[in-house]
């Protein structure tokens, strides 16, 4: 994985945490605290509408006042005069009461007067059978002519709002003659009339029952659950709270009857609007924060291509180029003062070292390479360095030469080491000289004999006119260097033809070595030889009789290990008797 991509993944993994925690850290505390809030307002409107409903019920206890305490009402409650009735209980009248029903009983708890009236339809009707049955079950609002008394009672068709109180002189004097009682109907249409005062959504449930008032609600709950946890409760004003769902939260109250029962529960629905708001803000937080994280990721981005990255990257490419073309003389270039100019500058110090040593290495590889071909010739130490284990030719035919100081072991005597062997050196340096100038191997040195072959490693077809060239030459070198150094020397030089097998062996100070008869005859030439000559066998004989030199027949010699033989002396070029002759 790249740079790059790296430091892309770091600044998402980065930004996504951060967003995360945020998110998570704002949720905790944002949406909880908006919640409480939230749960805050809905007991307040709770509150609202329980002070709304209580209000309810004092407006209905004043006009129980103001119809109880009067000097007309308290005459009628003794003549029953009927002009009161008819004066101040038709439809108009009623329906600006605002009584579903009205009843008069004299202290005995005697029905004096009972109606009851129709709102909606603005009816007088009856009194009705339950009203006039609970007002006989429930002696305490017979006995209320001496105390007022409002609040919820259950009739078999519903809750019922009722004030009650004594029936007085206008002035408030007594003694009282009996009981006014006015009831309101707590049906749908009232509870509704109620939401719309305090602008709630409010369910009314009858709780001797467990049902809702008016039609179904649209989130069902169990009342009777809820109205006992609330009344088992040791608040003051029994209020609780709770989330129906993400959008409705719900507060619920109960309302006691004039005996201290719970008779009625109120569920007020407030829309979660503070909630959604706080959602709303929260992602508008996140959002902004992830756009803002986005920017800030880019920008850093940004800023880390262009003061790290881009550098790098031609940082790269400049060393990358050096191993390529494999130029170690080359530099890489980062401009500034800081860690990655420091870097380059420590590239460019690696790359003078290793540029140093490679040169001396291969100075060193050189003098190896050069000593290795002193060795070996040039095939065979590739071969070598190819790591061949076993390294072995046959050749058909080759030249074999071995040359011979003679004198050189008296000489040894004469003069101090030193002196001896710079002069061999010498005289094998020219040697040397030879072989490169007519191509042949040179095999090696034993004490004052030189070994010389023509035709391998690389097969010629001219090796014996090549080594008798070689011959030629080192006698030549020998004069040269006799009158050069005032000496005598002279050399034994023999040369066969034939077959040989060819090779390195040796792990240690290895060398590359020829085997056969032909080598051994070879020798044999040099060791019969006679001194200042060169000494042939048949077999050299028959390759260069037809070329341009001079040949003479020696004769039948015992070759030691090989019996007579037939050889010949190689006394010149044929050109040369052509100079001497002129």
């Amino acid at each position: 994985m790249t740079l790059r991509r790296n430091t892309l993944l770091a600044i998402s993994i980065t930004l996504g945490s951060l967003v995360g925690v945020l998110y998570y850290t704002s949720r905790t505390i944002l949406l909880d605290g908006f919640t409480k809030l939230e749960e805050r307002e809905a007991k307040q409107n709770v509150q609202r509408v329980r002070d709304a409903f209580s209000n309810y019920l004092d407006e209905f206890k004043n006009l129980n006042f103001q119809w109880g305490v009067w000097d007309e009402t308290y005459s009628f409650i003794e003549t029953k005069n009927r002009d009161y009735v008819t004066r101040n209980l038709g439809e108009t009248n009623l329906l600006s009461i605002g009584a579903n029903a009205l009843v008069f009983l004299n202290k005995s708890g005697e029905l004096v007067y009972g109606t009851a009236f129709d709102l909606d339809e603005k009816k007088i009707l009856p009194l009705s059978a339950d009203i006039a049955k609970y007002l006989q079950d429930n002696q305490s609002l017979v006995e209320s002519y001496e105390e007022a008394i409002q609040g919820i009672v259950m009739l078999e068709r519903g809750p019922m709002a009722i004030a009650s109180g004594p029936i007085l002189t206008s002035d408030g004097g007594g003694p009282s003659r009996g009981t006014l009682v006015l009831g309101r109907n707590l049906d749908a249409v009232e509870i509704q009339h109620l939401a719309e005062l305090t602008h709630l959504d409010i369910t009314a449930y009858r709780l001797d029952r467990g049902e809702a008032i008016g039609l179904l609600p649209k989130h069902a709950i169990d009342p009777t659950q809820i109205a006992l946890k609330l009344s088992s409760s040791d608040r003051e004003v029994p209020i609780s709270v709770e989330a129906l769902n993400p959008d409705i939260m719900a507060g619920y109250t109960v309302f006691n009857d004039i005996y201290g029962t719970p008779a009625l529960l109120l569920q007020v629905n407030i829309p979660r609007d503070i909630s959604k708001q706080g959602q709303t803000t929260l992602n508008t937080l996140i959002i902004t924060l992830f756009i803002l994280g986005i920017g800030f990721g880019i920008l850093t981005l940004l800023l880390l291509e262009r003061i790290i990255l881009a550098r790098l990257t031609h940082l790269s490419k400049d060393v990358e180029t050096i191993g390529i073309d494999n130029d170690l003389s080359r530099r890489v270039s980062i401009p500034g003062k800081d860690e990655l100019s420091s870097l380059a500058s420590a590239i460019n110090s690696m790359l003078g070292a290793i540029e140093s040593s490679t040169e001396q290495v291969k100075i060193e590889q050189q003098k190896a390479e050069n000593l290795l071909l002193n060795i070996l010739p040039e095939p065979i130490a590739d071969r070598l360095k190819l790591q061949e284990n076993t390294i072995a030719d046959s050749f058909a035919e080759v030249t074999v030469l071995f040359a011979d100081i003679v004198g050189f072991t008296k000489l040894s005597s004469e003069i101090p080491a030193a002196e001896l062997v710079r002069l061999l050196n010498e005289i094998f340096s020219r040697f040397d000289r030879l072989v490169g100038k007519h191509g042949l191997e040179k095999i090696k040195t034993i004490g004052d004999c030189y070994m010389v072959v023509s035709g391998l490693p690389v097969p010629r077809e001219d090796h014996a006119e090549a080594i008798a060239e070689m011959a030629l030459d080192m006698q030549a070198e020998i004069a040269k260097f006799n009158q050069k150094m005032d000496t005598s020397l002279s050399m034994r030089i023999g040369i066969h033809t034939g077959p040989v097998i060819a090779g390195v062996i040796g792990i240690k100070k290895f060398i590359y070595d020829l085997w056969g008869d032909t080598v051994n005859i070879a020798s044999r030439m040099e060791s019969h030889g006679i001194p200042g000559c060169i000494h042939l066998s048949e077999a050299t004989y028959e390759c260069l009789k037809n070329r341009d030199y001079l040949l003479k027949e020696r004769g039948t010699i015992d070759i030691k290990g090989k019996g007579r033989m037939r050889t010949y002396l190689l006394e010149g070029r044929s050109g040369d008797r052509v100079q001497l002759s002129q």
